[in-house]
């Protein structure tokens, strides 16, 4: 009786440790921790000089590793889809030439979009001087989406990035709370960040790009709050840009659902960006608007069909004062998100 529960056994028993293995090998990192931020000068002669610039230009994009609408869907891509995505990330950046541009779920080298360092790509190509890079994945193999395996991310290394045309003085990466979630599913999971820079447009100026987290709206909550506290480090001296995918709408919204054939989300109790707004003199760049009809143009997200604004520009209002804001769009849309866009100037 024995021998035979051991026979039964023995192959249940090497599958589990196989799979343990397997989890170990595939989510471990490939980089030491003093890797995972970088300020990078491609070509600081070519950035623009401080020199009494009245106006300044940010934009807050996650460029869903340039898969556009497929991003995180169980299906097969081309390499030729990056290629385009990119050259249209490329043109929109270039038509809008902002000075700033915090980015969101961008591929360092990843199996997934062809290893294109999509960083590299956008700074040399729009002769930005300068970037601050923040790496929040970094796995061997990531197993999604789950079936079929074809479709599996593979190799990641990805995260957030801000490009400037300023120097950049400084830069620190902090890594935010994590969902309350199963071994397996943490294992595999990003780190959700806020990424802080100072540059130099002649005097100094912090931008703080952020993701946060996409499911758990109570994670999203204390995540915000934490923002918060990194802004308060900055808030008495600095004149601060927060800026990013905040997975969050506003609480002035007029549209507080968002329901699609798979998802139906009720933003209404959320306290997300009602707590940024209630803090540091912060406010979105974005106004009120009087109807949901007229609401539309700010909606950034999905980009083929936007019918919510999820990524913001948060400023503090007084040492900044918007000049221009629009969510910008394109023919070809390389990612499922749009950006958007806010020309601003310093209160003296």
């Amino acid at each position: 009786m024995m021998k035979t529960t051991l026979k039964i056994l023995s192959p249940v028993i090497a599958i589990i440790i196989a799979l343990i293995l397997f989890i170990l090998w595939a989510s471990s990192a490939t980089l030491e921790n003093d890797q995972l931020s970088e300020v990078i000068n491609y070509s600081p002669d070519s950035a623009v000089m401080a020199t009494g610039q009245d106006t300044f230009t940010v934009m807050a994009y996650n460029i869903g590793y340039l898969s556009g609408m497929t991003n995180n869907q169980p299906i097969p891509r081309e390499e030729e889809l990056f290629d385009v995505n990119l050259k249209a990330s490329r043109e929109i950046l270039d038509r809008i030439k902002p000075d700033f541009v915090g980015l969101q779920e961008i591929d360092f080298q990843s199996d997934r979009s062809f290893y294109v360092n999509q960083l590299d790509s956008l700074a040399r190509h729009l002769k930005f001087g300068y970037a601050a890079k923040a790496v929040n994945w970094d796995e061997r193999y990531v197993p999604f989406p789950y079936w079929p395996p074809s479709v599996h991310f593979g190799r990641v290394m990805s995260g957030q990035a801000i490009l400037s045309r300023y120097p950049i003085e400084f830069h620190e990466r902090i890594v935010l709370e994590r969902p309350d979630q199963s071994f397996y599913y943490d294992a595999f999971y990003l780190d959700r960040l806020a990424q802080v820079v100072e540059v130099d447009v002649g005097r100094p100026l912090i931008i703080i790009n952020v993701h946060l987290e996409s499911w758990d709206v109570g994670t999203r909550e204390r995540q915000a709050l934490e923002v918060l506290d990194i802004c308060r480090n900055y808030a008495e001296q600095f004149p601060i840009l927060l800026i990013g995918d905040f997975n969050a709408i506003l609480p002035y919204a007029k549209k507080q659902r968002y329901t699609t054939d798979e998802y139906d989300i009720d933003f209404s109790q959320e306290q997300t960006t009602a707590s940024i707004l209630e803090e540091l003199n912060f406010k979105e760049a974005f106004p009120e608007y009087p109807n949901e009809i007229s609401e539309k143009v700010t909606y950034s997200y999905p980009a083929d069909d936007p019918i919510i604004k999820i990524d913001h520009v948060f400023y503090t209002s007084d040492k900044i004062a918007p000049v221009e804001w629009y969510v910008a769009r394109s023919d070809v849309e390389p990612s499922d998100h749009l950006p958007v866009v806010m020309t601003f100037r310093f209160v003296d």
